[in-house]
């Protein structure tokens, strides 16, 4: 397994880890993810295809979530990467296109990294903002549905008292969220886990007003037909439980990525 390094200048508290963890993470036995990097204690497994420049550029959209800020809380960002550290949480990177093969495996990670994980990111043929959108609603799945889900009870999705769900509730009972789509998965035992990631990641990607940058906005509305609203604004005067989620949160352990750099890595 080659590991790649993210060529920043800026990145923190990533391209590292203990020997064990590294000794663990070159066991390649079935080469399901022959190459890795490291963005803030996230490792990012890539599978064969996947070109060494995109695998390096998620890398970087997550360092962009992770620069400093006079909102965030020192302590809790902390936490979060401690727990995404010695709970080995990790994302998957593919090409597009290679699930729709009836062969598919989706691919062991090696040991010691094991379920925390949720979605694959994958890498299109062309680049603007459909790959950027692609890239930050997966990243923050594994942000909000494993790291959050792990570090802070706020955000456990099996609650229907927490934080995360009394937020989305609010949502779908004002008629801003429809998960009438997700209806063929209520029997599943990740439907909890997923109608909430998405609704945070929709919450997220309004407050930090990328809806038009990642190809999310659909004509005459600021949202689109799952989540209707699109901008800070709205969810501040329409939102409140929501608007609270981010601000006890998100606020203060990520960053707003600039827009004008995500545009460069995915142009």
């Amino acid at each position: 397994m080659k590991k790649l390094f993210l060529l920043t200048f800026f990145l923190i508290l990533s391209c590292g880890g203990d020997s064990d963890n590294e000794n663990a993470a070159s066991d390649d036995s079935k080469n399901d993810f022959p190459n890795y990097i490291d963005s803030n204690n996230l490792r990012i497994f890539a599978r064969e295809g996947v070109t060494e420049k995109f695998l390096n550029n998620v890398g970087l959209t997550y360092n962009e979530m992770f620069m400093d800020n006079s909102n965030i809380n020192s302590s809790m960002r902390l936490q979060f990467l401690t727990t995404c550290k010695e709970k080995y949480v990790y994302q998957r990177v593919g090409v597009d296109g290679m699930a729709n093969n009836s062969n598919f495996d989706s691919g062991t990670p090696p040991k010691p990294y094991d379920d925390n994980a949720t979605d694959y990111i994958w890498e299109m043929k062309t680049g603007g903002s459909d790959q950027l959108g692609e890239v930050i609603e997966h990243l923050l799945h594994t942000v909000t549905a494993v790291g959050l889900y792990l570090t802070f009870n706020d955000w456990n999705y099996k609650n229907t008292s927490s934080q995360l769900y009394l937020a989305m509730n609010e949502a779908i009972d004002k008629g801003i969220y429809d998960i009438s789509s997700y209806n063929n998965l209520k029997s599943d035992d990740a439907y909890q886990r997923i109608i909430t990631q998405e609704y945070a990641y929709w919450l997220i990607l309004a407050e930090w007003d990328l809806y038009v940058a990642t190809g999310k906005k659909d004509n005459g509305m600021t949202g689109n037909g799952e989540f209707t609203i699109g901008t800070p604004s709205e969810i501040q005067s329409q939102l409140p439980l929501g608007h609270k989620l981010y601000k006890d949160y998100i606020e203060k352990i990520f960053s707003i990525p600039e827009k004008d750099k995500l545009s460069v890595l995915f142009p």
